[in-house]
């Protein structure tokens, strides 16, 4: 029982990473498109 609760809190931990790095992968990438647009670029 120990070692299966154990290894339940860290797939739980894990899974929970890992959606906080996806998000904050998302975020990154959002805001530098949002600069990319922002700023005025008259190239092609």
């Amino acid at each position: 029982m120990i070692s299966a609760l154990s290894t339940a809190s860290y797939y739980n931990f894990l899974s929970g990473t890992m959606i906080a790095l996806f998000v904050i992968t998302l975020a990154i990438i959002f805001v530098y498109e949002y600069e990319v647009l922002r700023r005025p670029k008259n190239q092609g």
